[in-house]
């Protein structure tokens, strides 16, 4: 599938960074021949993500509501290239396309969507790292079962369980920094419901 790299024309310019509008986010999945079903799943990551990042700002956070969302719908937006394209790191390739794009805030936040780097901070690229882990294909799910499924999908080899212990560990501390600020158990997402 050719993938057009034309920027879109209606986006949101927020403190100088240059987010696309939802409208323009789903636009650009399809564009990109993301799957219905990634793009569920990306719906509901945004409702997590926004959710948190809303509830975050009442406590005193700065953070920028449309980048949230604009990251958290195109995480995934080179996920199927990288099933059609085995061995290209979808978080890699989708970070360059939409940086190639000029949207440079939110290639930041898919660049680090699967691995977030530390000292965890409570910014954009946190809240949709976390949000990710929280939804299984459309559902949303305690990290537990999140990472179970990952385990079964992905864990291969040595290498790759490994990777996925420490990525579950990570984030363990990752739930535990965000929910110190908020007034309800990381459980409390699961009244969110709905499907993406």
């Amino acid at each position: 599938m050719e993938r057009n790299l034309a920027r879109p024309q209606r986006t949101a310019q927020t403190n100088q960074a240059v987010i696309p509008t939802t409208d323009i986010c789903l636009e650009l999945l399809k564009r990109f021949g993301t799957y219905p079903n990634i793009i569920s799943h990306s719906r509901q990551v945004a409702r997590i993500a926004v959710f948190l990042a809303k509830e975050l700002q009442k406590r005193g956070f700065k953070l920028n509501i449309a980048l949230t969302e604009a990251g958290a719908l195109l995480h995934d937006i080179a996920k199927a290239y990288s099933i059609e394209h085995p061995g290209v790191n979808h978080a890699s390739q989708g970070a360059t396309w939409l940086r190639e794009l000029g949207y440079n805030e939110v290639a930041e936040i898919v660049a680090t969507h699967v691995d977030l780097p530390m000292p965890f901070k409570i910014n954009e690229r946190a809240i949709v790292n976390y949000a990710d882990k929280r939804v299984k294909h459309d559902q949303i799910v305690s990290l537990k079962e999140r990472f179970e499924d990952l385990f079964l999908r992905y864990g291969k080899s040595e290498a790759q369980i490994n990777r996925i212990k420490r990525l579950y560990q990570r984030t363990q501390k990752l739930e535990e920094m965000i929910f110190t600020y908020l007034p309800f158990s990381p459980d409390f997402l699961n009244n969110l419901g709905g499907r993406g």
